[in-house]
């Protein structure tokens, strides 16, 4: 006879349901209100179900229901930490390796089934297609969901991954459709296609993605996967480069390079690069996202991401034309707008024409100037937040740096603005987060696209603003012309603070006037436009 249920099947609980009758008892119990604890007891019995001494049949159909009712409290529960700059806060990572485990489990639970079939439940066998696929979608998700906070992918997905796909290469089932609606916009695929949109998810460089172009990418080969084939052998030598993956390594596809091994299977991306070609040159002719089936999106953004997707996939990632150098150069790094006008002070951020705090008429009182403890006394945290980076390598355009202990109090986002010194010139740069990858260590690993190297302190003062803030300055950066690349000269302002024709005031030795003109970039803590003197 079962244990007694536990309503909502916490963490530490058996598991809670046996058969399907018992299943949809215990789904009935769910407080579907409240996600988070209902994605708990999800969680909770995904675990539980993975190490359950149960037929291999009966384990199917419960891993079956299990998963169709995962899709969509997975994707609640994702919506706590995705977006959220790395390193993640403890809540924030609790709930993302929540996430992980079930899909986790659900690909062991699945794996267990292919075992089974060659032992005690030779029945399974009509059903291994499906049973492989399975396994294999739940495997790349738990890799996307890695994608999704930038962390690297474990070398033990990647083996599981191609594990799985050897056995469907070697049984003869990688090519047979199964249908998998769970979570998908697709019902047709196949173990061969969920095994390309792992590969290809991971080709399309995600460390250099927003979440949402993640997310993008990852509706686009539900179908576009099927474009693509695998072969033992490459292609006709032709101008494209030669895309192949090791099924025996623990990384994934890549430029074929040298001499592949004989396991090695090759991308052939003809058809799939021709459907890319063609949806940028209809984008570019003016035709919509939604009228060519990719989604409600803005046109140049789409196009943006399609040419990157041909250059990824299909020109493995030869659009970078900078040579890049060593580094290892230490600097510090200035996560936002108050750190870096403070790296460029040297002081405490004050109003202009302001009055000077009864401290620092003392000190003036006393010595005849502010003394520097006074001046740190008034640097708010924020400001002064700096932390230590090694440049691994430099271009023209940018830099590669990497923090192997991060601060919890320094978090870095995707797109976000950074402030670079290097101690030894004193020289502060400019540039935003292109690329983002924490390594299994924990280290952060910061791809920066340079904005200038010579930025400069303001104040600015918001003249659409009512109320107390109506009178008030707050820190801005100018970025002076940049006639080598033909960028006007231009603002970097806090989030929120853009619209076109907006006047602004600014104060460096004196004060002016200027409108705002166009947005040339955001991110999560700043925005870069245009403008000109009024």
């Amino acid at each position: 006879m079962p244990p007694p249920a536990d309503p909502a099947g916490s963490a530490a609980a058996a598991l809670q349901f046996f058969d399907a009758p018992s299943f949809r008892a215990w789904r009935e119990r769910l407080p579907v209100t409240d996600t988070g604890l209902a994605h708990g007891a999800l969680a909770a019995q995904a675990r539980a179900l993975a190490g359950a001494n149960l037929p291999a049949g009966t384990r199917f159909e419960l891993l079956e229901a299990l998963r169709e009712l995962a899709a969509p409290l997975q994707a609640a529960a994702a919506k706590k930490y995705l977006g959220r700059p790395v390193p993640l806060d403890d809540d924030d990572r609790a709930s993302w390796n929540d996430v992980v485990d079930v899909w986790s489990a659900a690909a062991a639970g699945y794996d267990g089934l292919i075992d089974a079939m060659a032992g005690p439940a030779p029945e399974l066998a009509s059903r291994a297609a499906l049973i492989c696929q399975r396994a294999l979608r739940a495997t790349g998700l738990a890799m996307s969901e890695h994608n999704r906070v930038y962390r690297k992918v474990p070398a033990a997905l990647w083996r599981q991954l191609h594990r799985l796909y050897r056995f469907a290469e070697t049984a003869g089932l990688a090519a047979e459709l199964v249908h998998d609606e769970a979570g998908r916009g697709v019902a047709a695929t196949s173990c061969a296609g969920a095994y390309l949109h792992a590969l290809l998810t991971q080709l399309a460089q995600p460390d250099a993605l927003t979440v949402a172009q993640m997310d993008i990418v990852e509706r686009w080969l539900e179908s576009w996967a099927a474009l693509v084939t695998l072969a033992a052998a490459p292609a006709r030598q032709g101008a494209a480069p030669v895309i192949a993956v090791d099924p025996d390594s623990d990384r994934g596809a890549g430029l074929a390079a040298g001499s592949p091994p004989a396991a090695a299977r090759y991308l052939e991306l003809e058809a799939l690069g021709r459907v890319l070609r063609q949806a940028a040159a209809a984008l570019r002719r003016g035709e919509t996202p939604a009228g060519l089936g990719l989604g409600e999106m803005p046109r140049d953004a789409c196009e943006k991401l399609v040419t990157l997707l041909h250059v990824q996939w299909c020109a493995a990632g030869t659009g970078r034309a900078d040579e890049r150098s060593p580094g290892g150069i230490v600097v510090t790094i200035s996560p936002n707008i108050a750190a870096i006008h403070y790296g460029l002070t040297g002081r405490a951020f004050r109003q202009p024409g302001g009055e000077i705090t009864a401290r620092e008429r003392q000190d003036m009182d006393m010595l005849g100037y502010v003394s520097e403890s006074t001046d740190r006394a008034m640097v708010s945290q924020r400001s002064a937040t700096i932390e230590t980076w090694v440049i691994v390598n430099k271009s023209a355009s940018g830099f590669l740096g990497l923090c192997r202990d991060p601060s919890p109090a320094t978090r870095i986002g995707h797109n976000q603005l950074l402030g670079l010194r290097n101690p030894s010139n004193r020289s502060l740069y400019l540039g935003t987060v292109q690329r983002l990858i924490v390594d299994e260590s924990g280290g952060i690993w910061v791809g920066l696209r340079l904005i200038t190297s010579n930025p400069q302190a303001l104040a600015a003062r918001n003249s659409a603003a009512r109320g107390p803030e109506a009178a008030r300055y707050d820190r801005a950066l100018l970025v002076p012309e940049d006639a080598a690349r033909k960028l006007p000269a231009s603002l970097v302002l806090l989030p929120g603070w853009f619209a076109p024709g907006r006047e602004l005031h600014l104060y460096r030795e004196k004060s002016e006037r200027v409108q705002l003109k166009l947005l040339m970039d955001r991110g999560p803590n700043f925005e870069r436009v245009t403008f000109s003197p009024l």
